[in-house]
């Protein structure tokens, strides 16, 4: 199997993410990929200079499908030359297609990579909805589409999506998500947070299919049964909640891992949307027991280790959080040690990776 394919992958831009995640993994482990990114933000720059990841800013200002930004993309794809191109969410595959039809001579293979699953498009503009619907259309172009999810999967099919459909699961870097313990006594130092107390985590961003609002309801009534517990938010916007009592905000976080390991229990409560959550397999993988709804694929990652809930229910999360921390200590514990176990034998990144490489060289007929 060939390990230097030029492969070029296009993506609206390397903000903080678990699709952002997972393209850096890929590319750190193969030096002949360079990464393209349509509108300017990055907030792995310091990984990507240190691993000297090739890197295009296209630092789109306006609409995507402007004949600029398809003139901007051509020149880079032209000059840059790749064997494969891999785009990873909807803006950057329907701009590539524009881009394809219009201008393209050459047909390099093409994968889409889509990380979403039930979306409801009720809560987003009219703009992402046509970006959806012309992907839809466009949906037999790509030689191969990637979800990183069953639900995915299905949920786009579903509405119509045509072509070669897979899924890859996200892959998960053990080694640096695993329980520090010197990042636990240090985190909980700063915060003030007694090395006894249980510290709930949810890591996602403000949005509304996260659903912030179920959680901070069932955390109220926590706080009445179990007065000493905390409860952390990360993640891009967490920082404009309003601080409650027991309730630490951080915004966006460079190192989330020193965050994973002070704490014993990670929460996904995604209303819709979700794939598969990096959040909750990180967390696993440094030892938190795992309470998600059920969206996605976030039964198959926390498997009989954690708890599942129906989504928009703060009453089942309120219950899933209480009977975890009436838990004895002893069981506690070995259901940190479970979550870890359940991710490093489903979920190790080299297991993505080889997955990644294997269909890349399956487009070249690479042997």
């Amino acid at each position: 199997m060939r390990r230097d394919i030029k492969v070029l992958h296009i993506i609206s831009s390397l903000e903080q993410g678990g699709a952002e995640r997972q393209l850096l993994e890929l590319v750190k482990a193969n030096s002949s990929h360079a990464i393209c990114q349509l509108f300017s933000g990055n907030f792995y720059e310091e990984e990507i200079k240190n691993n000297k990841i090739k890197l295009f800013d296209l630092n789109f200002k306006k609409n995507i499908l402007t004949i600029f930004s398809i003139l901007k993309l051509y020149k880079i794809i032209k000059n840059y030359n790749p064997e494969v191109i891999n785009t990873w969410m909807y803006h950057s595959s329907i701009l590539e297609i524009v881009l394809r039809k219009i201008l393209f001579k050459n047909k390099i293979p093409l994968i889409w990579g889509l990380r979403c699953s039930n979306m409801d498009m009720s809560n987003y503009s009219i703009l992402l909805k046509l970006v959806i619907n012309l992907c839809k259309y466009f949906s037999s172009s790509p030689n191969i589409i990637i979800n990183n999810s069953n639900a995915g999967l299905n949920f786009h099919r579903d509405i119509g999506f045509k072509g070669t459909n897979i899924v890859i699961h996200n892959g998960i870097d053990i080694s640096k998500f695993s329980l520090n313990n010197t990042f636990r006594k240090d985190f909980r130092n700063k915060y003030n947070i007694n090395s006894k107390t249980k510290v709930l985590l949810c890591v996602a961003r403000v949005d509304p299919m996260k659903d912030h609002k179920s959680l901070l309801e069932a955390f109220a009534k926590i706080k009445i049964k179990f007065p000493s517990t905390i409860l952390i938010l990360a993640g891009f916007g967490t920082d404009r909640i309003k601080d409650k009592n027991g309730l630490i905000t951080l915004g966006s976080h460079k190192n989330i891992n020193y965050v994973y390991s002070a704490c014993d229990i990670i929460i996904s409560c995604s209303a819709f949307g979700e794939g598969f959550s990096n959040a909750l397999a990180e967390g696993m993988a440094s030892e938190l027991i795992p309470i998600a709804t059920d969206v996605g694929d976030s039964s198959y990652i926390v498997g009989d280790v954690g708890k599942i809930i129906s989504p928009n229910s703060s009453k089942e999360l309120y219950e899933a959080i209480r009977e975890t921390l009436k838990l004895s200590e002893i069981i506690f514990k070995k259901k940190k040690k479970l979550a870890k176990k359940r991710i490093i034998e489903n979920f190790p990144k080299h297991k993505m990776i080889d997955a990644y490489n294997k269909e890349y060289n399956k487009l070249l007929g690479s042997k």
